[in-house]
């Protein structure tokens, strides 16, 4: 038997049982909904970053087709995202944000569908249909893939020098804003010495912006162009006075402070300069010289030893931009450039003829694919053949600006310990090896006094 009590339980717990159903399924209707609101959330976003990464982080890249896809510095993200799975869905989705695509969209595969859908038109309505054997094509196509492969290959090659180029600009500036905080100043109290550190700190940074506008044709701004004025004028020259000041902008901002007359100065005679990136390698010297001089005393022996390391990679610095130079304005023989062009712009006019035996009234589409695979492969060498247009040159330089403020900052914190704040005591044998050094350099000075007299 049943106690009243749990009767009288059983019949409210009857009765809620209703309630409580409907209440379940309204919450699971709601969560089915919310989790398809935040699928569809959830892919919108991978699709915006999906179309970030295919414009190489340019957010505001216009739609003109012959700008440069600048890539971006990979990080994990980025990384995470190149290997990902859903690459090939990714690839395909993106495909209308292809720059290698809209390049040669028009009109190089307008001319093509235009001429194969004229062919396919004619065939069905003429008694006699216009097509040709698929040798002509075929026997040819070895030596096109074997050009085409060869530009490719070089302008790779072309592209991994200015970027290891790069990679020891970025390394050597590294090594001179070291060498010239720790070894130029003697002491926490040497005023002089620090000021030429720092102005060689300052030329350090200045160095790789001023190398940057020396190689591109807008500065290497991430966006391709500039806001204010179009590729086309600055290809004309019509945009000097914009980048000019667009240059003085960008080094205020890394390198020189326009409230200090002397920097103020150093910033006028750097922009107005006939070749920036060799002027700021000369004002390095110029600080190294005078800071080492100060330093040595009368020892002129240590200054010529003192400047010698620093003139190393001053020299290091001078060859990587000479290198630069040479890969600015040697391009691959322009005669492989314009058969290779010839050849491939015949060859994709022709396929329809070979295509419309087999595919019949689907020949513009097959013609229009296959020449998409050529052209488009073609034109990413021709890209890439001009590497400073393609790397992140602006990240790079905002890299050795964070790099070197973070060695002066660690320097103005007493983190860098020079030669004359050090607390240790000489033991013995290295004071009797400084004598021993310094009594041998007393007497090779007395033998060229006497063999002068």
């Amino acid at each position: 038997r049943r106690s009243p009590v749990r009767l009288l339980r059983l019949r409210r717990a009857m009765l809620r049982r209703p309630a409580t159903r409907a209440a379940t399924l309204v919450t699971r209707r709601w969560s089915s909904t919310t989790s398809e609101l935040g699928f569809f959330a959830r892919w919108s976003s991978e699709i915006s970053k999906w179309i970030t990464m295919e414009k190489g982080g340019q957010e505001k890249r216009r739609a003109s087709r012959g700008q440069p896809t600048r890539d971006q510095n990979f990080d994990h993200e980025k990384w995470s995202m190149h290997k990902d799975p859903r690459r090939h869905v990714r690839h395909f989705v993106t495909w209308g944000y292809s720059a290698a695509t809209q390049r040669i969209l028009f009109p190089d595969l307008a001319l093509i569908f235009s001429t194969s859908t004229a062919l396919t038109a004619y065939n069905c309505l003429a008694e006699v249909p216009m097509y040709m054997p698929p040798e002509p094509i075929v026997l040819p196509s070895v030596a096109l893939g074997l050009l085409i492969t060869f530009r490719t290959n070089t302008a790779n090659m072309r592209y991994n020098e200015a970027r290891c180029l790069w990679g020891e600009i970025v390394n050597t500036s590294r090594d001179i804003t070291r060498i010239a905080l720790q070894w130029m100043p003697q002491s926490k109290d040497d005023a002089f010495g620090k000021a030429q550190a720092a102005k060689v700190c300052r030329m350090t940074k200045a160095f790789s912006i001023v190398l940057k506008y020396h190689l591109t044709i807008d500065g290497g701004s991430p966006d391709g162009t500039r806001l204010e004025v179009e590729r086309d004028d600055l290809i004309k020259g019509e945009g000097g006075p914009i980048l000019k000041k667009e240059l003085r902008d960008e080094l205020i901002k890394y390198c020189f402070d326009p409230n200090d007359p002397e920097q103020l100065i150093e910033l006028d005679r750097c922009v107005e300069s006939s070749h920036r990136p060799l002027w700021t390698i000369q004002q390095m010297c110029t600080a190294s010289h005078a800071g080492i001089w100060a330093r040595c005393g009368d020892r002129p022996d240590r200054a010529i030893r003192d400047a010698h390391l620093l003139e190393r990679h001053f020299q290091r610095l001078c060859g990587a931009m000479g290198a630069c130079e040479r890969v600015h304005k040697t391009p691959i023989p322009t005669a492989f450039t314009r058969h290779s062009s010839r050849f491939l712009t015949v060859w994709c006019n022709a396929m329809p003829l070979v295509l419309w035996p087999i595919v019949g009234n689907c020949t513009p589409l097959a013609a229009v694919f296959v020449s998409w695979a050529m052209l488009g492969t073609e034109d990413i060498g021709v890209q890439v053949e001009e590497p400073f247009d393609v790397l992140p040159l602006f990240q790079y330089c905002q890299g050795i600006a964070a790099t070197c403020d973070g060695m002066v900052k660690d320097a103005h914190n007493n983190m860098i310990t020079l030669s004359k704040d050090l607390e240790f005591q000489r033991t013995g044998p290295q004071i009797l090896v400084e004598d021993m050094v310094e009594r041998s350099f007393n007497n090779n000075n007395n033998r060229r006094t006497a063999a002068a007299h």
